[in-house]
């Protein structure tokens, strides 16, 4: 006999509302605008803006090859990602306003240790198909 169907209604309801609810903020350059965003460990830092329609333009779709997703992390979360690999670096090298603690969100995949952080987009980016470009952070 298969068990009664309210139990998987309970059960299932549990397993929805229990999940996890992670955010990461991306601001404007100066702070005066900003956007939370959720996202499911396991996104890109530029897969969440891109999908909640953060001013990042992430022109090369992810592939490490331009400098347009661009974010400049706090110093506290920069360590909480891996070290940037060479190609990154070689992309960095590209981007407008570089920081110390500037990374490409292509690579930055976000985990639940990554919830709550702030990033900030650069003053401004340049894209070898559109030229210079002001992120504002806002939707």
């Amino acid at each position: 006999m298969p068990p009664p169907l309210p139990f998987l209604r309970r059960f299932n309801t549990l397993s929805a509302s229990s999940a996890p609810k992670l955010r990461i903020t991306f601001a404007s350059y100066d702070g005066s605008e900003s956007t939370p965003c959720p996202f499911t460990a396991g996104q890109t830092m530029l897969d969440v803006a891109l999908e909640k329609d953060v001013d990042i333009e992430g022109a090369c779709g992810g592939q490490c090859a331009c400098s347009t997703c661009h974010v400049i992390m706090k110093e506290e979360d920069y360590g909480k990602f891996p070290e940037p690999t060479e190609d990154e670096l070689d992309m960095l090298d590209l981007a407008m306003h570089r920081q110390d603690t500037s990374r490409l969100g292509c690579q930055l995949k976000l985990t639940e240790e990554h919830d709550g952080i702030e990033v900030k987009l650069p003053a401004e980016t340049i894209s070898q198909l559109d030229g210079p470009h002001v992120p504002t952070g806002k939707e």
